[in-house]
């Protein structure tokens, strides 16, 4: 009996040793490197966040569908990219707002901003005289950007606003085969500055449909704005476009009240299978 106590008080020396010698400084280890992992992606991405404040950029992600928000530029407000290659693009350059027959650049006007991060929202605000637009956008999942626009009518002594038309501008070169059907513009995107499209058929990545509604928005919403045909051999046609422009209107607004315009919903539909990497950019 005392031989078998002695048996276990040795085994639980060994025990206690092999545990302070090597499970303890392991697990000590383990736990550093776990903190050391979070703290470096913390400040991985807080660098991130930092640096994309520093250029007036905004990004958000999901799987592969990802959206940025340039604040000091009139291109790229937002582009929606998707594996990294840009799919398209909203443009303040030449987009425009035309109150009471007052044609005004969008660019050329007061800006402001703010972010939800958690839902992966921009906020930009478009001042002018006796007016105000409210762009909001929103990855909505890995397939879908939304893209509402809201409208202020701000009165200046006693008059206000009574025809607004708000146009905005749309680019990506090329949009492949574009087609309109109602207020829904479909395309397929090609990768890069693809001006031959006569022969051999070129390789389409992805499909893309932007969708306008909304209580402003007009039939006939969505116009291209450079639609050109090229034959084929067979006697058939591909087309193809690099902008295109929705439209909203708004007669006698509310002074000083939020009025939903309307939104544009882009989905996009990757069309390379699985594992198969984007082809090269082609030499304009």
């Amino acid at each position: 009996m005392i031989q078998i106590r002695n048996a276990n008080n040795r085994l639980n020396i060994h025990i206690n040793r092999f545990v302070k010698k090597v499970i303890t400084p392991v697990v000590l280890l383990a736990g550093l490197l776990l903190l050391l992992l979070f703290h470096f992606r913390g400040v991985l991405q807080t660098t991130q966040v930092q640096d994309d404040l520093f250029r007036g950029e905004r990004s958000f992600s999901v799987g592969a569908l990802q959206y940025t928000f340039h604040q000091n530029d009139g291109t790229d407000r937002p582009v929606v990219s998707a594996n990294g290659m840009p799919i398209l693009s909203w443009t303040e350059w030449s987009s425009t707002i035309s109150v009471d027959g007052h044609v005004s650049n969008l660019w050329d006007t007061f800006h402001g901003y703010d972010f939800d991060t958690a839902k992966r929202q921009v906020f930009s605000t478009t001042s002018g005289t006796g007016w105000q637009v409210i762009q909001i956008v929103t990855l909505v999942n890995a397939h879908t950007v939304t893209v509402d626009y809201q409208f202020v009518a701000q009165p200046e002594g006693i008059a206000v606003p009574r025809h607004i038309e708000l146009a905005i501008s749309h680019i990506r070169q090329w949009l492949y085969q574009p087609a309109i059907s109602g207020n829904t513009l479909t395309a397929q995107i090609l990768p890069g500055n693809v001006q031959d499209v006569s022969q051999p058929p070129p390789v389409v990545i992805a499909t893309i449909a932007l969708q306008v509604g909304g209580p402003q928005v007009p039939q006939g919403a969505i116009t291209i704005d450079d639609l050109r045909g090229t034959a084929t051999a067979a006697g058939g046609q591909r087309l193809l476009a690099t902008s295109f422009t929705t439209h909203y209107a708004i007669d006698n607004p509310l002074a000083d009240k939020l009025t939903l315009l309307g939104t544009e919903t882009l989905t996009f539909t990757n069309a390379l299978p699985a594992g198969v990497p984007i082809p090269a950019t082609p030499s304009p």
